[in-house]
């Protein structure tokens, strides 16, 4: 195994890394040791089963691990975390390192480490956006709920309350803001792939997690568009967001930026944010993108942590995003 961050592997079928690299490459990846003791823990009560094919298993729980969202990787984020300003800081710069956030020239943050879960038998050390089945998707919004308490934790000034709400701060850094992007783009990918419609999600939610979903207002979703007709549906949590056309089609800009990834030599994705490749079509899903909201409704603090760091010029959104909203 190779020693840096992330190797391609030449034989696709099936990688096997020893427990020993397992946790070296965790630890480079930036987890804690707390994070890694919860994984060998995992792997220590797989291997006491003594399943048909351990190193098989093994490694699907290795993906499990690089899987965002995960049962698993959210136990590694929050494994020991006593509740504070300070833990919360730390919690999260420990999931953008892990995920390899990086803020580009075109002020956009690029996820380096972002691979496609199709291909992970040939890169096992990147981490991947996906979202299978149901069970996930809903493993995968209590994840979202954890990391938006975080970001609040984060940013809250002091515990004393006025008014029933905590003092808080605005959002005010580049990667924490972008984060969000990126949290949303698994829930975004199983909803286009399974061709969920508004009905559909409305009736998904109410079955599968038990709540309403709601229709916020979609004033900041509708540039460009004659008859404002782009309909916004949030979770009963105000966290996942989805921005649906009058054809049920998703508005979001991964499907304007997907369509210009390109494939690094290590198999991670980068996304090109030269503006002149795109199309106006494809700016105007730019500008009209859905986004993870970090506040539980609207008001104040969805100001502060959703919405003031979306204003154009504030310095956060990516350059490309900016442009996208002077055409419209």
């Amino acid at each position: 195994m190779k020693t840096g961050s992330t190797f391609r592997q030449a034989d696709q079928r099936f990688p096997l890394l020893t427990l020993e690299e397992q946790v070296n490459q965790l630890a480079r990846d930036g987890w804690s040791a707390a994070a890694i003791k919860q994984y060998q823990a995992h792997v220590e009560r797989l291997l006491a089963t003594h399943s048909f094919d351990q190193n098989a298993t093994q490694m699907r729980l290795w993906f499990d691990a690089h899987r965002v969202g995960s049962e698993l990787f959210t136990e590694m984020l929050m494994a020991d975390f006593r509740p504070s300003q300070e833990n919360a800081q730390s919690r999260i710069a420990m999931l953008e390192k892990v995920m390899g956030l990086e803020p580009s020239a075109e002020n956009f943050v690029q996820m380096t480490r972002l691979g496609f879960w199709s291909e992970r038998g040939a890169t096992p050390t990147l981490y991947y956006l996906y979202i299978g089945e149901m069970q996930q998707l809903r493993t995968y919004i209590e994840f979202t709920n954890r990391v938006s308490r975080l970001m609040y934790a984060k940013y809250q000034t002091r515990t004393k309350r006025f008014f029933g709400q905590p003092s808080m701060t605005m959002l005010n850094d580049i990667v924490d803001h972008q984060l969000r992007y990126y949290l949303g783009k698994p829930m975004i990918d199983f909803v286009r792939t399974q061709n969920v419609t508004r009905v559909g999600l409305k009736l998904s939610s109410q079955k599968f997690l038990h709540r309403q979903v709601r229709y916020p207002d979609a004033r900041y979703h509708n540039r460009g568009v004659e008859d404002a007709s782009n309909l916004k549906i949030v979770t009963h949590d105000y966290h996942a967001e989805f921005i649906l056309d009058k054809h049920d089609q998703l508005v979001s800009m991964w499907n304007a930026l997907e369509a210009h990834q390109v494939l690094q030599d290590d198999g991670s994705v980068r996304f090109n944010m030269q503006r002149g490749s795109y199309t106006i079509d494809e700016l105007q899903q730019i500008a009209n993108t859905e986004s993870l909201n970090y506040a539980n409704h609207g008001g104040k603090i969805h100001d502060l942590l959703d919405g003031d760091p979306s204003v154009r010029g504030a310095g956060y959104e990516p350059a490309i995003r900016d442009y996208a909203k002077t055409l419209f």
